[in-house]
């Protein structure tokens, strides 16, 4: 069968730059020295990733959303049944079972996101609303970000066996189309474009923002609170 588009390509920006990201902000928190600075730039910039990834799971193409693979636990239960018994063919987009690890990653990174404006290094840099939170939300934020990522360690490994066990029992590359986009599938079930331009315009209003919550909008240090 002939190979059509699938995976548009904010889709596939998403997934990849997401990667990149989560390495970065380890590499910056744990092995570099004195690279805090960039360890906030880029949650920054992971904020909005996640951001675009929720806006266009609504908006974008077909199986970009959330609703091409969000199911209920019956159809789940009887997809795991028939995959192990190769009764059924495998999905054109997130199978539902798997696309389960979306949602669970976005809630997730976009909550370490968020928690990290609210944090310092005890050193020199701090979230841009560390100053303005009591003391028990600061520790409380500090919490989650430091815990969180434990738990998308946890759920990238449940990701990569996944990946490994398509690959070695089903001889199904997960990786190739996330890379190119396509998979073999009838001319009916793939996608036409990537629909880049509403992509940008959402890009832009997504940066925006993140530069507003980031930039502007954080409230001013009082005269007098250190003291």
């Amino acid at each position: 069968m002939k190979k059509h588009l699938v995976w548009d390509i904010p889709v596939r920006l998403f997934h990849w730059l997401l990667v990149l990201c989560l390495l970065g902000q380890w590499l910056t928190a744990e092995v570099l020295e004195d690279a805090m600075d960039i360890h906030f730039y880029i949650g920054y910039f992971t904020l909005g990733l996640i951001i675009f990834r929720l806006i266009w799971g609504f908006v974008g193409t077909k199986y970009a959303k959330f609703n091409s693979f969000i199911s209920g636990p019956k159809v789940m239960l009887a997809y795991i049944r028939n995959i192990r018994t190769k009764q059924q063919p495998l999905s054109i987009g997130h199978n539902s079972v798997g696309g389960l690890l979306l949602p669970a990653v976005l809630i997730l990174v976009g909550l370490q996101a968020i928690s990290g404006l609210f944090t310092s290094d005890d050193i020199v840099y701090s979230g841009p609303y560390y100053d303005s939170a009591n003391a028990d939300l600061q520790q409380w934020m500090q919490w989650l970000h430091h815990n969180i990522f434990d738990v998308l360690l946890g759920i990238i490994g449940l990701h990569l066996l996944a990946i490994g066990w398509y690959l070695i029992f089903l001889k199904h590359n997960l990786i190739k189309p996330m890379l190119d986009g396509k998979k073999a599938v009838a001319l009916k079930d793939g996608i036409t474009h990537s629909q880049l331009l509403k992509a940008i315009v959402i890009i832009c209003l997504v940066a925006i923002f993140v530069y507003w919550l980031v930039e502007i909008n954080p409230p001013p240090i009082e005269d007098g609170y250190y003291y």
